[in-house]
């Protein structure tokens, strides 16, 4: 079975991460996707990487002791839903011009990833 890799880097602004014990502030570096290409009857669905890097890590013992990067592995259905809604809460009160651009970009993006 072969795959396909398509990557873009990002940088993203401030996103804290949270857990029950601690919270890091992280910035988005870089979005992959990795397709199996079908060959014969085995297939695995597509995934969707993000890499974060750390900001000021923190040396203090705790659950994320010394953290400094973190990434985030998502179903291809998962990434979906998940754009949908914070893409909808991001454009809530952007203008219709705002939410066109917007649009317009990601078609371009589609196109620039099929």
């Amino acid at each position: 079975m072969g795959s396909a890799l398509l990557t873009q880097k990002i940088q993203t602004g401030d996103i804290t991460v949270m857990s029950n014990v601690t919270s890091i502030t992280v910035v988005g570096t870089k979005v992959s996707r990795l397709a199996d290409l079908p060959e014969g009857h085995q297939h695995r669905p597509s995934t969707v990487h993000v890499d974060f890097e750390v900001k000021q890590p923190t040396q203090t013992a705790s659950v994320l002791e010394a953290t400094e990067t973190l990434g985030m592995i998502l179903t291809v259905e998962d990434a979906v839903e998940l754009g949908e809604y914070l893409l909808a809460m991001g454009l809530g009160d952007k203008s219709s011009d705002e939410v066109a651009s917007v649009m317009a970009r990601i078609n371009q993006h589609i196109q620039d990833f099929s």
